[in-house]
């Protein structure tokens, strides 16, 4: 699962790429500013931390996030416009957007458009994305129609598909979201377009050190929004674990950017996480809410799915208020599931099957 983080060009993005990849367990090297970073980050989760001083297993496997960052835009002319554009392709494959915005003052750092507005930033980039996508579905309208001219066995395919493109369009040219013009049934058919507009999306103000800890405002341009002080938490990422604590404790931060950054994408992204744990090892899993049993167990090994019994769960809330597991069972929290049961964010699950 990958997110893509993007922003104006001193908006402190790659600050904050290096400060979330390091706190989470990910080496970066940013020499080359003009070229996209990856990093694989671990989901922190303070559950499976307590799961494991439980079961002091032989091996702890955190789920994990793929991070891209990409160079920052520079929209103020065609040159800047066509090397954003050649990006597009990379926010395409990605499953979701984070779109850093400067909101910080001083003159030490030379301002994106010599200003420091972060919702017209955002407003410009959502505008960036939302005309990508309509150059895309006018450059299919286009073949398709070529392609209906000539005649095949696929042109009452392709004059069905034209028909969704120009609704597509005109949805677009009046401003509504993709996701209300085209059913269910045709949106399932879409996803290999990637469409930047129709992508979950995050905000992320990048506020001065004063100001690191506040929530920020919660919205802006009608995206969830949180506030972090990307260069500070950069520096934070370079200490030693103990003395990097010490200073998140002097200054008031009591989670790291890592944490509130994956927190707020996962949410974004309606994940939820359930754990598997034995003396070997402990593990999280990150499913789509609404996945069921069954699934999970796939997740987990396909012979597990292949010969699911049931699923014995019990929630980390009730495991935690227990004590350990033999208490939660004694006071009733443990439960025996079947393949439909819907896995709820923090089940603990051990599978029983039989192949």
């Amino acid at each position: 699962m990958r997110i893509a983080m993007m922003g104006p060009v001193q908006s402190g993005k790659s600050s904050l790429f290096e400060g979330v990849a390091r706190a989470g367990g990910s080496h970066v090297d940013l020499s080359r500013p003009d070229q996209p970073h990856l990093a694989v980050v671990k989901v922190p989760d303070g559950r499976l931390d307590w799961l494991v001083q439980q079961y002091k297993p032989k091996k702890v496997t955190h789920a994990e996030l793929e991070l891209l960052d990409l160079p920052g835009f520079d929209l103020r002319d065609e040159t800047g416009r066509a090397r954003a554009k050649a990006h597009w392709p990379a926010l395409r494959q990605s499953q979701m957007l984070v779109l850093v915005l400067r909101a910080f003052g001083g003159k030490a750092v030379a301002a994106y458009r010599g200003r420091v507005d972060p919702q017209t930033d955002a407003k410009e980039l959502l505008e960036e994305m939302r005309f990508a996508d309509m150059e895309q579905v006018a450059g299919r309208i286009e073949k398709l129609d070529a392609a209906i001219a000539k005649p095949t066995s696929k042109r009452e395919e392709q004059a069905r598909e034209r028909d969704l493109m120009r609704r597509l369009a005109a949805g677009m040219e009046a401003g509504k979201p993709l996701q209300e013009v085209a059913s269910e049934a045709e949106w399932k058919l879409l996803g290999g377009f990637g469409f930047l507009s129709a992508k979950p999306a995050l905000i992320v103000l990048n506020c001065s050190e004063e100001a690191a800890g506040d929530p920020g405002p919660g919205e802006m341009a009608s995206l969830p929004c949180v506030s972090l002080a990307a260069r500070l938490e950069a520096e934070l990422s370079r200490l030693p674990d103990r003395q990097r604590k010490e200073f998140q404790a002097e200054l008031g931060l009591r989670v790291s950017a890592c944490d509130v950054l994956v927190g707020a994408c996962l949410r974004r992204m309606n994940l939820a996480s359930f754990f598997t744990v034995n003396a070997n090892e402990c593990r999280a899993w990150i499913v789509p809410a609404g996945t069921n049993a069954l699934a999970a167990a796939g997740m987990v090994h396909s012979d597990i799915a292949r010969g699911f019994i049931r699923a014995e769960v019990i929630h980390y809330d009730d495991y935690y208020a227990a004590g350990d597991h033999k208490a939660a069972k004694a006071a009733g929290k443990v439960r025996l599931e079947g393949k439909e049961y819907v896995v709820r964010d923090g089940d603990v699950i051990y599978f029983r099957f039989n192949v």
